[in-house]
């Protein structure tokens, strides 16, 4: 990642921050950070350590480097005062210089500067007087374990560094077999030191920056023992549909509907409202109203609720403080929730099941002397566990209590009493899975798969009957296949999942800060850094409240967005799932410390945003009340939003690896290059389409198992192929049969792609064409003009299951994303697919997809992998595939696509009929076409189709040229301006104010060319390597006073990956060595030459003309761009610098 940056660099950083005296605090702190932050990714690049909070980063850097214990304390002390806002004394800022520039000098192996000399103390700081620890929570890295004795050293900034931990309780004894050095641990509750004797703690919670959700982790205790590994099984296993998770999704539905409407409540709008949002489930259940009646259970639980609800609000508890499904995250503990109703002044805590209580029925207690079953009675203990220590409440001041909605009152109503040993082990299994988790990332899943044994995992006593005829096989369906692959699959499965483990434990813990959004960035970035990032909205004001739909309670929130800073950047887009909670005013936002609100941004403009939350509040009132919470006075509240994660992704790639593997068709074989495709030579095209596209879609056409179409940049792969296939696919087939003859069975098609960018455009393509389809999704991420295809907005017409069943069989075509495809596997059960086409094919990972593609019989693969591929957050040393049979296979590198591997296996067989190159494209003007032609495209030899722009033989522009600068835009359709070196120390690396304001000169003079012609939408683009130079390039056309050039998209290379424009500006931004790195880091080598795939889409998306600026001295250090400079000096017009 950052190998180029230099010693010589970042000192020259400390020696600005040691010597600005006119610098905000705040600056120098970030200053400080961001130095830090480049010092550990110099130091740990290409280590598996670089995951994890900075805290622990550093803590590994300094081992490998040996530095010492009091310098060590020193750098984790200017670390923790790097993260605050809060300005230091100038003494102290000086002592935390002479740190960092210990920490650089010891990572570049050199000796500190002379520059620095006599600018920052030569020695340590005398030791001040006592700090102490905060005892409630103190975050610790293990230093060492001996028997039960644990050393660790507190990442607080306070005197006592080490402590010796006593973990000879019984209930801790398990912990010397998780704990070893270099684990990050917090204590909970520590008691203090009496002289020598070693700390009691209430709690040890292991890496307590993978949170775990409490759901998931109740879920573990299962009736045959509490295992770990359950944890692992139950993420591989196809997600379930059946009447009885049905019927517990209705109740809470109609929990929420009771507690909105009150007197006015009626069951049948709930479940009107619940079918339509879950029409794909009803449609797939198979059990439904097979043993009982789905209507005469579901009247049952809306009268057990209506009563429920009346006992809990009549007089003990505050109707109006009601707030259903709050979020919370507690880091303390290292887990998060949802919880179904409690309310906002933290008395009750209502957790609501369907299901049946043995224990209810029987009136026996379990053996926690409860009438709850054990894994609720988990969740609820929890959640209490989780709010009384992220609110500080006092022992037993929660009701907590379990809704059995199957039960009439007060017997379906039972209280939770706390029980400490059942959340001690709770605490013990959520280690153990978390300890699972990082192993399998670091050891690979093959050290795990012995121990996935059924019979293995039964550690309790549970009925025979039950275990023989249900239990058992349940477990049998997953760990089966797991234990019957030959040696190719076990060792594909082994990487693949190896892959998506690390993959998740970078996205949870962050590898670079700022780079990626880690979900523990909530708690772990300083709040400045976060602005930098545009990653938090702040002192938001909640300035409307409305209902989406009469039943579904408040859930469109907008507020509006007071100035956020000058260089302050959203960092969010349409759709984005995101946390929407308040904060004190005079306080600082903190998500620990908060109810929030989970939701998606559906509208964001400057001075106001749109939050959809996922659960609707009946009470409009209820957003200031879980403001105030529990606290007395006048508290004036602000709002915040930040990311939420959502967790799903790597579930869903394992998941779809385990549906490979348990493939029964055949697929497996074919995927994994053991099986060869086959072709039917003989199947013509029902008509002609166009002669561009004809042979491609006929070859693809004969394919029986599968194609793989490669599309360059304006190829026409959605708007023409993409049509023809599905056109043909779903073309009648006539041939043999008598007129009319309606027993020809009709073909279904299943279109994908990863992106709801990309499904939108074949949605848009397919309406252009009259094609006929259903879109499976969500509303906040399709776009307006689709919402009447989606499922449940298309079967409004329709009441009755059957009519819905004849519509997701009659309609031949499907869309959705491959994630929303990967989650309801269960549509497979009621439609088969013939064909199943997969847009944007290289930007998938391959784990994400392989399971999907075992279902239709055959599948065509879209996309261009010298384009840019999926991100991964892991470092890429990690992903790399040392296994000769894998390679055999073309899996050489686990973030390549499964489109890539594929060709590999076609190229290594030498057979071309499975393989369609289009070639002709219609975007660029052949003067741009020529570069990437040449560098990228040399085997795909792609021609010009010609358009009418292509066949111009100048540009039309009318204005008179007033300069010398007009005069090489008017003339020249490449155009390389180069920028002065403009670098500030206490301006971020990722802008180049430069270059800022050179595009925006650009952008007035296009607008000025253009004149009437100019359109935002369409004419002119800008495209920037980081968000940062997006800001400053807006102010930069904000002096310029034209209203217009403000509509205009400005975006990084990633998300214009897709688009195109008639001008695109590309602005490198970079002045540093070390960037180079960041901009080239999506390269790869074809045939000996260098494929820059970030270069190839920014010069790729422009229709009549170039523009790029740049350093020269840093751009020439690259051989690809410096090619590109030199062909811009002999083809195009070079600048040496524009005033």
């Amino acid at each position: 990642m950052t190998s180029n940056i230099t010693a010589t660099e970042l000192f020259h950083r400390v020696a600005y921050i040691a010597t600005a005296t006119e610098v905000k605090p705040a600056t120098l702190n970030k200053l400080m950070h961001e130095t830090l932050v480049l010092t550990c990714a110099a130091g740990l690049a290409g280590t598996p350590d670089a995951i994890g909070s900075l805290f622990a980063k550093v803590d590994v850097l300094c081992k490998l480097k040996r530095i010492g214990v009091n310098d060590y304390f020193d750098i984790q002390k200017m670390r923790h005062d790097s993260n605050s806002a809060a300005p230091l004394q100038r003494e102290e800022l000086l002592y935390d210089c002479r740190a960092l520039a210990v920490l650089i000098s010891k990572v570049f192996d050199t000796d500190i500067p002379a520059e620095l000399i006599g600018h920052i103390p030569m020695s340590r700081k005398p030791q001040p007087s006592m700090r102490h620890i905060d005892r409630r929570c103190v975050r610790c890295i293990v230093r060492a374990v001996k028997g039960y004795m644990v050393t660790v050293e507190t990442a607080q900034d306070a005197d006592q560094k080490m402590l010796q931990v006593d973990c000879s309780e019984p209930r801790l004894q398990y912990l010397a077999d998780l704990l070893q050095a270099g684990t990050q641990v917090n204590l909970i509750d520590v008691a203090p030191q009496q002289g020598q004797e070693a700390c009691q703690v209430r709690q040890v919670i292991v890496e307590p920056d993978f949170l775990i959700d409490i759901s998931s982790l109740a879920a573990c205790f299962t009736p045959y023992g509490h295992s770990p590994f359950v944890y692992t099984l139950k993420r591989l296993k196809e997600a379930a549909n059946s009447q009885a998770i049905l019927i517990g999704n209705f109740a809470g539905s109609a929990l929420d509907d009771i507690i909105n409407k009150g007197e006015d409540y009626d069951w049948t709008v709930t479940f009107k409202s619940n079918f339509r949002e879950k029409a794909l489930e009803y449609c797939t259940c198979q059990d439904l109203n097979k043993q009982t009646s789905f209507h005469l259970e579901a009247r049952k639980q809306v009268e057990n609720i209506q009563k429920a609800v009346d006992a809990l609000f009549q007089s003990t508890y505050d109707r109006h403080k009601a707030i259903l499904e709050p979020s919370f995250v507690c880091e303390q503990m290292g887990l998060q929730g949802r919880i179904d109703l409690m309310t906002t002044d933290l008395r009750l805590l209502v957790e609501q099941k369907s299901g049946k209580n043995f224990s209810l029925e029987t009136q026996r207690s379990t053996v926690h002397g409860s009438m709850l079953t054990e894994p609720h009675y988990v969740q609820l203990l929890l959640y209490y566990e989780c709010l009384s220590r992220n609110f500080s409440l006092p022992y037993n001041s929660i009701d907590g209590r379990l809704l059995y909605s199957k039960y009439p009152m007060p017997t379906g109503l039972p209280r939770a009493t706390y029980f400490r040993q059942l959340i001690d082990e709770a605490i013990q299994l959520r280690n153990q899975i978390v300890t699972t988790e990082f192993n399998i990332a670091r050891n690979g899943f093959n050290s795990i798969i012995d121990e996935l044994d059924p019979l293995a995992l039964r550690t309790q006593k549970v009925n025979e009957n039950f275990w023989n005829n249900y239990l058992y096989p349940q477990l049998c369906g997953v760990t089966e296949p797991l234990h019957d692959m030959d040696p190719l699959t076990h060792s594909y499965f082994c990487h693949m999942a190896n892959f998506v483990y690390r993959e998740q434990l970078a996205s949870r813990l962050g590898v670079v800060e700022g780079t990626g959004n880690a979900a523990a960035d909530l708690w772990n970035m300083p709040l400045t850094e976060k602005k930098e990032t545009g990653n938090i909205y702040t002192n938001l004001r909640i300035t409307n409240k409305r209902q989406s739909s009469t039943y579904n309670g408040y859930d469109i929130i907008t507020l509006s967005v007071p100035n956020q800073g000058e260089d302050f950047l959203p960092n969010f887009r349409m759709g984005d799932v995101v946390y929407l909670y308040p904060y004190f005013e005079e306080g600082l936002p903190d998500v620990r410390r908060s109810l929030l609100f989970r939701g998606a941004l559906t509208e964001i403009r400057s001075d106001e945003v749109t939050v959809q939350l996922s659960d609707g509040q009946q009470n409009p009132d209820i957003f200031e009340e879980a403001g105030r919470r529990n606290t007395v006075g006048n508290h004036p509240v602000a709002w915040c939003i930040e990311h939420a994660e959502t967790g799903a992704n790597a579930t869903s790639a394992l998941r779809s690896l385990h549906q490979l593997i348990n493939d029964k068709t055949g697929k497996c074989a074919l995927l994994l290059g053991q099986r060869q495709p086959k072709r039917n030579p003989t199947v013509c095209l029902s008509r002609n389409y166009n002669p561009s596209y004809n042979d491609i879609v006929l070859r693809a056409m004969q394919a029986n198992d599968y194609f793989l179409l490669i599309g360059p940049p304006g190829t026409g792969k959605t708007s023409m192929a993409l049509q023809y296939l599905v056109k043909e696919t779903i073309a009648p087939n006539t041939k043999g049969q008598a007129d009319g003859d309606a027993t020809v069975p009709r073909k279904n098609v299943l279109l994908m792609a990863y992106t709801n960018r990309a499904v939108d455009e074949i949605c848009g393509m397919l309406c252009d064409n009259g094609i006929h389809f259903l879109r499976i999704g969500n509303e906040h991420t399709c776009d307006k003009r689709f919402r009447n295809h989606l499922l449940d907005h298309a079967l409004e017409q329709y009441s009755k299951l059957v009519e819905i069943k004849g519509k997701i069989l009659d309609t031949q075509v499907i869309v959705g994303t491959t994630a929303t495809m990967l989650s309801r596997t269960y549509l497979f059960d009621l439609k088969h697919f013939d064909l199943a086409i997969v847009d944007e094919a290289s930007q998938i990972l391959e784990p994400n997809i392989v399971g999907l593609l075992t279902r239709p019989d055959k599948f065509i693969l879209v996309g261009d992998y010298k384009q840019l591929p999926a991100v991964v957050q892991q470092d890429a040393s990690q992903s790399v595939v040392d296994d000769e049979r894998l390679n055999a296979i073309g899996l050489t590198d686990c973030r390549n696509s499964l489109f890539e591997r594929l060709i590999r296996i076609e190229q290594m067989n030498h057979r071309s009929e499975f393989i369609g190159i289009l070639s002709r494209q219609g975007r660029m003007h052949p003067d741009i076409a020529e570069f990437p032609n040449h560098e990228f495209y040399f085997a795909e030899r792609l021609q010009p189709v010609p358009l009418a722009h292509q066949r111009a033989t100048s540009l039309a522009y009318t204005a008179t040229s007033q300069d010398d600068l007009d005069r090489a835009l008017s003339e020249h359709r490449m155009i390389f301006i180069a920028s002065a070196d403009c670098r500030r120390p206490d301006i971020s690396d990722k802008v180049n104010t430069d270059e800022a304001r050179i595009v925006a000169d650009m952008l007035r003079r296009t607008r000025r060319f253009y004149g009437e012609q100019f359109d935002p939408a369409k004419t002119v683009g800008v495209i920037v390597p980081y968000r940062n130079q997006i800001a400053m390039i807006r102010k930069e056309i904000e002096k310029l006073g034209m209203p217009e050039l403000e509509n205009i998209s400005i975006d990084t290379v990633e998300r214009y990956q897709g688009s195109q424009r008639d001008v695109i500006i590309y602005s490198f931004t970079i002045q540093q060595r070390y960037q180079l790195e960041f901009l080239t880091a999506n390269s790869f080598t074809e045939d000996g030459r260098v494929i820059d795939r970030k270069l190839n889409v920014a010069l790729t998306r422009a229709r009549k003309q170039l523009i790029l600026t740049g350093n020269i001295p840093t751009l020439q250090k690259s051989q690809v761009f410096n090619r590109l400079i030199q062909y811009v000096k002999q083809n195009g017009a070079f600048i040496q610098e524009a005033h």
